[in-house]
């Protein structure tokens, strides 16, 4: 090879071996191989497909595991707005000391709600249909400081909270004992609504000389109540405390008492303050104890999640490794000069780590975008998907959420960022040091 051929394939700026690691000509000559000639067109359609690729799957590991989060957001507050963040059962020698015990707990650091609960299982008839029911015993006072019934529990139109009738009466004088409110879907089950009369049917009854006899009462619906959940909106009937207590025959204390909590997710601290002020022999935990089945497969699924979503976005990052094999191949010649006009190898292997990185960003970027937009416009998107199918993609009946949730935590999205990223340069790594070894003289021979 001549120098006159050498000199006029050589770059605009040259290059010098005391040129700092990513100066200026590496990012150009690493742009200028990105956009290859014709000839050299497989190296850019590669290079496109590996952009695509790792927007792609960075975008779907953003939009799953933001409806994963909110999948685990919406069960359970909505499963928190019907249940305890934290049980206390104290024993019932000790049913006076409970009563007091709840207006003591009430008034603890962190503590929203405490007070006494009654539950019990009855078969509620409508004559017309019949339905079972999961009844809770509550003080008035008490359900009203209910997230569900204040809206704090921050339900969308999509169901939640009280949604017809009101709480005004119940368990307010003679008449307002005898009211209740029950979840929507029993209530479409049964035909009725606020105002009309249900018979509730409980096993639990008076003691007779042939053995226990059926209870069975009449009440009003004083309202209906919308958890969000279908499956909870099926069976929950709430009551007063007195009237579940004689209904049940449970004790006027009712069985436990019931605390809600600013922070569920760190219930430990006022446990720890309960168990300080709580007679001897209570017992105490928390729901994750109460739902420890439902919780830990929440962790193992959102984990696992992870991992699969983050193997995809691997792969197409995988993609990246061919394009630069292909120009690092194509662009041996150039190597071979630069490389003796006084390139270092680093130099060359930075030239080809910034080109495929280039992909990797950019692509990790577009991604990021995308999964954005799918996100916010998760609503939309199914909306549209079931009118070009003609069918409910996300059955209630099925999934128990009226809504296909999404919940955007910018953590994930940081480290989806910082998994694109990295993923795309550990693809590099290999084809850009196979052409920072590459030997000039070896090259320019067979060239």
């Amino acid at each position: 090879m001549s120098s006159d051929a050498a000199s006029t394939a050589a770059p605009e700026t040259p290059p010098s071996s005391g040129a700092a690691p990513f100066s200026g000509y590496e990012f150009m000559l690493a742009f200028k191989y990105l956009r290859a000639r014709k000839k050299h067109g497989g190296v850019t359609l590669i290079s496109v497909i590996s952009f695509v690729g790792i927007m792609l799957a960075v975008a779907v590991l953003i939009t799953v595991m933001s409806v994963m989060n909110g999948f685990r957001h919406e069960l359970l507050t909505r499963l928190l707005g019907v249940q305890p963040h934290i049980y206390v059962y104290v024993p019932s020698e000790q049913g006076e000391a409970a009563l007091t015990l709840a207006d003591r707990i009430r008034e603890l650091d962190g503590v929203r709600q405490a007070g006494p609960v009654a539950t019990g299982q009855a078969l509620v008839t409508s004559g017309r249909s019949a339905a079972f029911a999961q009844v809770s015993g509550v003080r008035p006072d008490d359900l009203a400081r209910f997230d569900l019934i204040t809206g704090a529990h921050g339900a969308d139109d999509a169901g939640g909270g009280l949604v017809a009738g009101s709480i005004e009466q119940f368990g307010e004088g003679r008449n307002g004992g005898d009211v209740i409110i029950m979840g929507t879907v029993m209530a479409a089950q049964l035909g009725v609504g606020v105002g009309e009369q249900v018979t509730l049917v409980s096993p639990q009854g008076a003691s007779t000389a042939l053995g226990m006899t059926p209870r069975s009462k009449r009440y009003t619906i004083g309202g209906l109540l919308s958890v969000g959940v279908q499956d909870l909106d099926q069976i929950l009937i709430y009551m007063p405390l007195d009237q579940a207590a004689l209904f049940f025959n449970r004790p006027a204390q009712g069985d436990y008492i019931d605390v809600r909590i600013a922070n569920p997710d760190a219930p430990e601290p006022v446990i720890e303050a309960i168990r300080a002020i709580a007679p001897e022999g209570s017992v105490m935990f928390d729901w994750r104890r109460q739902n420890q089945a439902f919780w830990n497969a929440l962790q193992v699924e959102r984990v696992a999640m992870r991992l699969i979503l983050s193997a995809i976005v691997l792969i197409a990052a995988m993609n990246i490794i061919s394009g630069l094999v292909m120009l690092v191949k194509n662009k041996t010649r150039d190597i071979a000069i630069l490389r003796t006009m006084g390139a270092s190898q680093g130099a060359i292997m930075r030239i080809f780590l910034i080109a495929g990185a280039a992909v990797g960003v950019l692509g990790t970027l577009a991604g990021i975008a995308l999964g954005l937009l799918a996100v916010v416009g998760i609503g939309p998107i199914q909306d549209f998907v079931s009118w070009v199918s003609g069918v409910n993609v996300f059955d209630p009946s099925v999934y128990s959420l009226y809504r296909l949730p999404a919940r955007l935590d910018w953590g994930e999205v940081a480290f989806v960022s910082f998994w694109g990223v990295f993923a795309s340069l550990v693809a590099t790594l290999a084809p850009s040091w196979r052409a920072g070894r590459i030997d000039p003289v070896e090259a320019l021979r067979y060239e």
